[in-house]
């Protein structure tokens, strides 16, 4: 009898022994990490990619799994993982995530690795620290590309004018329709990236949508006087835009894949884009082969000022090891793999490709700006309504500033992000 009690109380033991190892080893002891990427299926930048995470296995003795997204797949599914505990290790994002991720408290601090690692410097600055919250690192960027202004050249010889610079220049082209039988200027009147153009524009006039105080935000527009003349100069132009037939009276209601797409078939000369209009040399040769890129035309009495799209590459809370996890991270961005992947869209300063859809766009990163790291989905489409008053329902400028001062500081009071 003591024997069998003997007995069975070693295979407890042992057992329980066995049972705690497993749980603490967890995937750093299984030596295994979860990646999820967002790319176009079968695009070059899904093979590479793939390279880059076999190089990975290869140098670490680690396994990763890799799943492939949309944008909006993945954060539906990290809502639903966070809720479950069972988040993945790394994961891409978009720049409007970062805020509301910080939030949920999902994201690792990598503060201290960021500053240890000896390929900082080498990351534009500008993408970079649009990586922070609260004056810490939450992601690093694994792709950086900025807006640009295109022209059809020719267009603008057969209107004897040359691209616009400023405000001002481009509302002169009054003539530029009855000349070349095309709209000089496009916008984009509703969709995401409508609130992208206008960050822009208010940017030029050195105005956010939201300020920080004390690791909060908050629109200042209503509390001052200078700011809110400034906002309502922004409104106005749109207003003017319209008015003086500069862009066509329906932009109001076109999204961005319908002036993308105007732009490339030369329905229209000129248009604020990104360098993914590259893709369209290749599906309209003829009316593509004429563009030059541009600084986008600013107010004289502004500066000049561009929209930064830095995808920001998260490293998430889980029972990994830390330090695996950002290795992997690096890894996106490391020389050979940004080469590779992101020639043209580049957040690393050595890394640039020959066109002028890669150089002439890199100049223009210094005027980047981006969204502060709030949660802005509510805000955007704020920014979409205040347009729609100016562009659809005919309010004056001034008062679509000042409700859209407002309406932010409401909705960042909705998320316990106002600050005081």
């Amino acid at each position: 009898m003591k024997k069998g009690w003997l007995l069975g109380l070693a295979v407890v033991l042992a057992l329980g022994v066995s049972g705690c190892g497993k749980k603490s080893t967890g995937k750093a002891e299984n030596k295994t990490l979860t990646v999820w990427t967002s790319y176009t299926e079968g695009a070059g930048t899904g093979k590479e990619i793939k390279k880059t995470i076999s190089e990975f296995e290869k140098k670490t003795g680690y396994t990763v799994k890799q799943s492939n997204f949309t944008y909006d797949m993945m954060h539906d599914k990290i809502k639903a993982s966070a809720a479950g505990g069972n988040l993945p290790d790394v994961i891409w994002g978009l720049p409007e995530y970062i805020g509301e991720f910080n939030k949920m408290g999902i994201l690792e601090d990598i503060t201290t690795e960021v500053n240890k690692w000896d390929q900082k410097d080498k990351i534009t600055k500008s993408a970079l620290e649009t990586m922070k919250v609260n004056g810490k690192y939450v992601a690093i960027p694994y792709e950086a590309t900025v807006r640009a202004y295109l022209t059809h050249e020719d267009d603008f010889k057969k209107a004897n004018a040359t691209a616009p610079k400023t405000w001002s220049d481009l509302l002169a082209l009054k003539s530029f329709k009855d000349e070349t039988g095309k709209y000089p200027y496009s916008i984009a009147g509703k969709g995401a990236r409508e609130p992208q153009e206008l960050i822009v524009y208010l940017a030029q006039y050195g105005l956010e949508i939201a300020s920080e105080k004390n690791g909060k935000y908050k629109n200042t527009w209503n509390e001052n006087a200078d700011q809110l003349e400034k906002a309502t100069k922004v409104f106005q132009f749109y207003k003017d835009l319209v008015a003086e037939g500069i862009v066509d009276k329906n932009s109001a209601n076109l999204g961005w894949e319908d002036t993308d797409e105007n732009f490339a078939s030369g329905i229209t000369a000129s248009y604020v884009t990104g360098n993914w209009l590259q893709e369209r040399e290749a599906t309209n040769p003829d009316t593509m082969k004429d563009v030059a890129v541009n600084a986008i035309p600013y107010p004289t009495d502004g500066k000049p000022a561009t929209y930064l799209e830095a995808k920001p590459l998260f490293v998430l809370k889980n029972d990994t090891d830390k330090k695996m996890k950002v290795k992997l991270a690096e890894a996106f961005l490391s020389k050979k793999a940004q080469k590779a992947a992101f020639l043209d869209r580049s957040p690393r300063i050595d890394v640039s490709g020959d066109s002028k859809w890669s150089k002439d766009f890199k100049k223009l990163s210094e005027y980047g700006v981006t969204f502060p790291p709030v949660t802005v989905s509510n805000i955007s489409q704020n920014m979409i309504d205040a347009l729609a008053k100016v562009l659809q329902e005919g309010k004056e400028p001034k008062e679509a500033a000042k409700w859209l001062s407002t309406e932010v500081n409401k909705s960042l009071e909705d998320n316990d992000e106002l600050a005081k």
